[in-house]
């Protein structure tokens, strides 16, 4: 049985802020008490418990965030291909990212509304 999911991770760059969608996936985040951060991977601070962090290390901001929050590869997933080389179990990327694949990485149906199609199909199949 997969490790419940307690953490997404994703690319701000390839969400689009007016989609109804990517609103229902975060609705469905908070419901399921599963943290999100806006990352994707390059960030200088983060903010963790609502506390600005500099990260200060060469591992990232996902690693410095699962770090700080305890969690497990396992619990985490990334959404866009800037997270591809991201310490998560599982990255989302679009079918136009062919350069993207191995054994952790799932490609989503369409290109559109990735964050929504991430976050329901890693709930529905963690459950």
């Amino acid at each position: 049985m997969p490790a419940s999911l307690r953490c997404v991770f994703y690319d701000p760059d390839i969400v689009d802020p007016g989609s109804r969608l990517n609103d229902m996936a975060l609705e469905a985040c908070a419901r399921a008490d599963v943290q999100v951060f806006a990352l994707a991977n390059d960030e200088d601070s983060v903010e963790v418990g609502g506390e600005r962090h500099d990260v200060a290390t060469e591992d990232g901001s996902v690693a410095f965030v699962m770090r700080a929050l305890g969690l497990q590869r396992e619990q985490c997933i990334g959404v866009g291909a800037a997270l591809a080389g991201a310490p998560v179990g599982t990255v989302w990327v679009g079918p136009l990212e062919l350069e993207i694949r191995g054994p952790f990485v799932r490609v989503a149906e369409e290109e559109e509304d990735l964050l929504y199609q991430a976050v329901i199909s890693e709930l529905a199949q963690r459950r």
